[in-house]
């Protein structure tokens, strides 16, 4: 039985119960009847976002600059409404968040009420500071109010750089094993009689790598089946639309098909190539791309220009111009059109779940974002284009600028960005390096479920100090033209991952939910309350072995036996509680890596749950 407070403490435990519950039945309010808006810039959401949520809170705090001179984000939120008496102390983040809440509603706040909750945020501040002199003249009376950490309901976190940085040099890795993944998708729907056992091994000498992507694919001598060859898991292909049909070219001169260094090129299909190609491999390969391998491999198509490189002109009249071969939503239309043969190996989201599947495609481009005619007097862009799809099948290849801090994986699963490491002579540029620029962006980017991929210059295949520089940034896929040679780095430097050989998601009856059986080390595994080991821990995994896990997100570096991780997965710890497992204590893992297999982000739990991890 909890020991009684003392009677100031208990003032200060009923001023906060007080105040908190007025905000709480405010929020309560604007959830029922408020309506989630996106902030002003931000692309709508594809997933129902739950208004009035701690994320909504914060976004509409800081949009309409509710709480001057301070930074919210919704563990600040979270700490007020879970009755911290540190925070709610604060009289202007307490009326910061009840104006939000009314702002969500659609309702007026009066002033009035505005002062109330000001003064009654002074009256706790007041009590708290009484309480603490009362202590210190009768230190051995009963117990103060012990002040815990708030249940955050649905975590965020900012990520500081990890303390593994260092300097990238050619040769750094030696023969350290390191790896990245590629997204595995949870999906809902049927339910097997019993769940997955833990996943067989890849294939011995077939083991995939997840870092490799073939960039300009369709450029190699034997378009796909080099980059299989060489084990890579993501391949890229220019296309055409000439005379109805998608043609494998950068751009057409006169009639002529040319790469991306203007030279003159023979134009291959593009169905026959990939998508033909891709299905006999799965066909032959047991329903994977390799034997094992428990991911879709990744295809992006790049949608390119008919008549000039790097401009898609288009004709005046809207009319003649929205079905224009040179138009990206009439390219980007019929590729969607010759993904319907081969539905069965897609990976794809239907009306309700991911549904997983060896091969995921992504349309790439510049001109993703562009407003272009749509017949008669609309516009749309590729974007927009694929968010109608009934049942997604063609995803987008996304940006830091407009996805990075969106929970829209399910149709931007990549974000990529080019090189800044890279001078124009293909030389590395050491003066800047891709880790110092934009680790902060691919942290953020994971964290709400992306994977990243950096693209190297078309004229430059690389080199080991850029994929070095790449590595340690935290890029998932290194895009290069040279198959061989980085095939040949990342087998020897970067082969293998954080562990854990997670498998396609299953239905865990005893959480009735669908998740990701990993495989962790022997023994009493923590399960801490945020992904940072300074967090308290909820409880731990009993004896260690399978375990499942719903995703997982870059988060504050732990150290264990000489060694460490910044990535953290998600579960639920034997007494129940929610909370979050090092990666560090996958079987076979490498430091500083992120599961293999494990999807990032917490997607397709549960119907209409949100996207990010949270406590069920």
């Amino acid at each position: 039985m909890p020991e009684p407070l003392s009677p100031w403490w208990a003032d200060v435990h009923d001023a906060t119960q007080l105040l908190t519950s007025q905000l709480n039945a405010l929020v309560a309010h604007a959830a029922r009847v408020g309506v989630y808006t996106p902030p002003p810039g931000s692309p709508p959401p594809r997933r129902r976002r739950q208004p009035a949520s701690l994320r909504h809170l914060a976004e509409v705090i800081r949009t309409h600059r509710l709480a001057p001179g301070l930074s919210v984000d919704k563990d600040d939120v979270a700490a007020v409404l879970a009755g911290d008496p540190s925070r709610v102390t604060d009289p202007a983040l307490v009326v910061a968040i009840a104006r939000a809440a009314h702002l969500i509603a659609g309702e007026p706040f009066p002033d009035g009420d505005a002062d109330r909750l000001a003064v009654a945020g002074t009256h706790v501040s007041t009590l708290l500071e009484a309480a603490r002199r009362a202590d210190e003249r009768a230190p051995s009376a009963v117990p103060a109010l012990q002040v815990t950490e708030p249940v955050v309901l649905d975590g965020y976190f900012t990520t500081r750089r990890p303390r593994r940085w260092r300097a990238p040099i050619a040769g750094l890795l030696g023969a350290l094993v390191l790896a990245g993944v590629t997204a595995l998708v949870v999906p809902r729907g049927q339910e097997p009689d019993k769940p997955t056992s833990p996943p067989a091994p890849v294939a011995p000498g077939m083991t995939p790598l997840d870092h490799a992507a073939a960039h300009d694919d369709y450029l190699n001598p034997q378009p796909l089946q080099d980059a299989l060859a060489h084990r890579f898991t993501s391949f890229e292909a220019d296309v055409v639309l000439r005379e109805g049909n998608l043609e494998l070219c950068h751009h057409l001169d006169g009639g002529t098909c040319r790469d991306p260094r203007n030279a003159r090129i023979t134009a291959r299909p593009f169905e026959a190539t990939y998508l033909r190609g891709l299905s006999s491999r799965v066909n032959a390969t047991g329903g994977r791309v390799y034997p094992g391998y428990h991911q879709p491999v990744l295809l992006f198509v790049e949608i390119g220009c008919a008549t000039a490189a790097g401009v898609c002109a288009l004709p005046e009249d809207p009319a003649a111009a929205a079905t224009d071969p040179n138009n990206p939503l009439v390219v980007a239309r019929k590729i969607m059109d010759a993904l319907t043969p081969y539905r069965e190996m897609l990976f794809h989201v239907d009306g309700t779940a991911r549904q997983w599947g060896p091969v995921q495609v992504v349309i790439t481009g510049s001109h993703n974002d562009d407003q272009l005619p749509a017949g008669g007097d609309g516009h749309n862009s590729v974007r927009g284009l694929l968010a109608q799809q009934a049942d997604t099948y063609a995803f987008l290849d996304g940006s830091f600028g407009v996805d990075r801090d969106q929970y829209n994986a399910d149709l931007v699963p990549v974000i990529s960005f080019p090189s800044v490491g890279m001078n124009e002579d293909c030389t590395y540029n050491a003066n800047n390096p891709l880790q110092t620029k934009h680790w902060d962006n691919i942290t953020k980017a994971q964290s709400t479920g992306h994977h990243v991929r950096v693209l190297a210059p078309d004229n430059c295949p690389g080199g080991s100090d850029f994929w070095t520089d790449a590595l340690y940034g935290g890029v998932d896929l290194i895009s290069s033209n040279g198959v061989a040679s980085l095939g040949d780095w990342i087998a020897t430097n970067a082969a293998g991952g954080g562990g854990g050989n997670c498998s396609v998601p299953t239905w865990i009856p005893a959480a009735r939910l669908k998740g990701q059986n990993c495989t962790l080390d022997p023994g009493d595994i923590p399960v801490m309350s945020r992904p940072d080991p300074n967090s308290g821990p909820v409880g731990n995994v009993a004896g260690g072995g399978t375990q499942w896990f719903l995703g997982q997100q870059p988060g504050e570096p732990y150290d264990h036996n000489s060694t460490h991780n910044f990535w953290w997965a998600y579960t639920q710890a034997g007494n129940g509680r929610w909370g979050w497992v090092s990666v560090l204590y996958f079987s076979g893992g490498v430091l500083d890596q992120s599961a293999v297999g494990l999807q990032y982000g917490c997607y397709d739990v549960r119907p209409g749950e949100r996207a990010e991890c949270h406590p069920l």
